[in-house]
């Protein structure tokens, strides 16, 4: 692995150029170097080179695959800003205290992508020293996302809604702590004939047959849970009235090196291929699904492609009619099912279950509101989706509203204690730093000064941008003959005086003539936000943005306003809830994530539509075009 020697974007100081290039060749000659080139290939690994004043001096290239940031992105983030802002004190208080080998006390703490994405990691450090001195200068960082292994245990034990996932779908489960039964599903009561209460603080050695079988299950949960973190076992087990049951358990462990921590065991009744009463496993599963009283189904690429017998009860569909056909059936408009798609793309990623509401409609277009739990799962290597939808009761609904209110307070708040916080964090870094350094390097502190503007300025953006949200959601503004052109301009002149000295040239063919649509001071305010949200991913010494507008082809009597950057464009899983208020609303750099969703909503008060692509969809990486389609005020098909 050779050591990237060029010099970081934005820095011109060759005083920092110099001490990059030291380390680097001191980099050359530790055995490290050769040791990270042997994992380069691996996206879970990221290895650093951070000196004493805590100044990322080096990154392994693969650092934007693992926390979605490369060397080049910290010259405006601080070295630590990924890290959840919780855990950061924790990270830099443990990795700058070595052992008396040299290491630190690993530790696993939290960051967050630039998606919004949250991810565990694992991380030592190093004591970093000079080869002929052995001076201590710094220290080396290593990184492992360990998520995929914490996530499928820890989502289960912590989450209550997961719980009642579980309760419904009638998987019998049992949770174990020290070996002991900690907490067992409704369903293992009903499968085994037992109360939670006779079994509780109990091992599972009742269920065995003889201490044989017991003993045997007891030795392949160590073997298999320490080495591999999962289980696969199958055996027979009798119930409280000793009938003897074929089961097959499948079993994940919390932390495969202390198995008291918890382990998780899921029973499936197994019926031996052989017998000729033997029942096909998925057929036995939605044979209980049927029994429910509520509406089950699975969905695979958009369609139902199993649904139980509470359809025809609950919506009055047969089961016939809707097996085969798209989810969107059950929505009233577009939107509402893009809606729950949007959600339901976002778990996907994630591997974390919904709860939320929706409003499906009868096959008499009576609209119901339900209660819906999502799960995704995956089946003969296909991605899919266990929906559970549930009726709501009036009583229902109106907690659901308190529900709903409380989690915009809980949104509100997340924004003022986390992003806020943060974005104050790194401006009084960049504040700090530019002091000391405006002695001895007056160039440096200036560079430093200006970061610290543009934070300060992103902290009032961010509260501004609330209490605009907040009023658009209560109705709070009026609508009247509002210029295109105007709201274009004024957006240009505050992002070059935001971003002041960086060349940016916008591009547009606005005509002298006037753009009217029904809309307010906002308008600028949704332009801005685009245009910023380009300015601060693109690196480019020169940036510039194309802006084209026209008549829609996709809505008649609409303006289609496109912004086109070039910057390294957006993931397609990014797309899907790009607008989303959820999507980075906490420990971002970038700003939160959320001027694009103050611009959602914007563009939608105005009765608009927003959406994005990419520039080129041959070569995804060379920018993006953000297209805003608004009612015209004036007709004029001319333009």
């Amino acid at each position: 692995m050779r050591i990237n020697r060029e010099e970081p974007a934005g820095e011109k100081i060759s005083s920092k150029s110099k001490k990059i290039t030291k380390y680097t060749d001191i980099l050359d000659e530790h055995d490290v170097v050769m040791w990270a080139s042997m994992f380069e290939d691996l996206i879970n690994i990221r290895i650093s080179l951070i000196d004493l004043n805590d100044e990322l001096l080096y990154t392994t290239q693969n650092s934007e695959k693992v926390i979605g940031y490369s060397f080049e992105d910290f010259q405006l983030l601080t070295t630590y800003g990924y890290i959840h802002p919780d855990d950061r004190i924790l990270v830099k208080e443990n990795f700058s205290k070595f052992k008396h080998d040299g290491y630190s006390i690993p530790i696993m703490y939290r960051i967050f992508k630039p998606s919004g994405e949250m991810r565990w990691i694992r991380g030592i450090s190093q004591k970093f020293l000079e080869s002929e001195s052995k001076k201590h200068i710094g220290y080396l960082l290593v990184e492992f996302d360990i998520t995929e292994e914490l996530m499928p245990i820890k989502a289960i034990s912590e989450d209550r809604d997961f719980e009642i996932m579980i309760n419904v779908i009638k998987t019998p489960v049992v949770f174990m702590k020290n070996n002991q039964i900690y907490w067992t599903s409704q369903n293992w009561q009903k499968f085994f004939d037992y109360k939670h209460n006779e079994v509780k603080n109990h091992s599972l050695e009742f269920l065995f047959r003889n201490q044989d079988d017991y003993a045997k299950f007891l030795l392949a949960c160590n073997r298999d849970l320490k080495s591999k973190g999962e289980l696969f076992y199958q055996g027979i087990l009798k119930s409280k009235n000793d009938v003897e049951i074929s089961v097959r358990i499948h079993g994940n462990a919390i932390d495969r090196n202390d198995l008291s921590k918890g382990i998780l065991l899921f029973f499936r009744q197994h019926v031996p291929e052989s017998s000729e009463t033997s029942v096909n496993a998925i057929d036995f599963f939605k044979s209980i699904m049927n029994n429910s009283e509520s509406i089950i189904m699975n969905v695979v690429n958009q369609k139902i492609t199993w649904i139980n017998n509470a359809v025809e009860r609950i919506l009055q569909y047969s089961v016939e009619t809707l097996t085969g056909e798209d989810i969107s059936l059950l929505f009233q408009t577009k939107d509402a099912a893009k809606e729950l798609l949007s959600e339901m793309n976002k778990i996907y990623i994630t591997r974390k279950n919904y709860v939320g509401e929706i409003t499906c409609i009868r096959k008499d277009r009576m609209p119901l509101p339900f209660r819906v739990q999502i799960s995704p799962i995956s089946f003969e290597e296909k991605a899919g989706f266990i929906l559970v939808l549930d009726p709501v009761s009036d009583l229902r609904q109106l907690v659901n509203s308190l529900r709903e209110e409380k989690g915009e307070l809980e949104f509100y708040s997340d924004l003022l204690f986390h992003d806020v916080l943060n974005l104050c964090q790194d401006a009084l870094s960049q504040i700090d730093l530019s002091l000391l350094k405006v002695e001895s390097n007056p160039t440096d502190s200036i560079i430093k000064q200006r970061k610290s503007r543009i934070e300060i300025l992103r902290i009032g953006e961010l509260i501004a941008n609330m209490d605009k949200f907040f009023k658009i959601k209560r109705k709070g503004y009026d609508y009247t003959p509002y210029d295109i052109n105007i709201a274009l301009e004024k957006a240009k002149e505050a992002l070059l005086d935001k971003f002041e000295p960086r060349v940016i040239t916008i591009n547009h063919n606005l005509k002298t003539k006037k753009y009217f649509t029904l809309g307010n001071e906002l308008l600028k305010d949704a332009f801005f936000n685009i245009l910023d949200n380009a300015v601060m991913y693109d690196r480019s010494d020169e940036i510039i943005i194309e802006i084209n507008i026209s008549t829609s082809d996709d809505f008649d009597g609409y303006w289609r306003i496109e912004f086109m950057d070039q910057g390294p464009g957006i993931g397609e899983e990014m797309k899907k809830f790009l607008f989303d208020r959820y999507a980075r609303s906490k420990g971002t750099i970038h700003g939160s994530g959320f001027g694009l969703t103050l611009v959602k909503a914007i563009i939608e008060s105005f009765k608009g539509y927003i959406s994005v692509k990419d520039r080129d969809e041959k070569d995804k990486t060379k920018g993006s075009i953000i297209i805003i389609d608004i009612p015209k005020l004036i007709s004029d098909d001319s333009s």
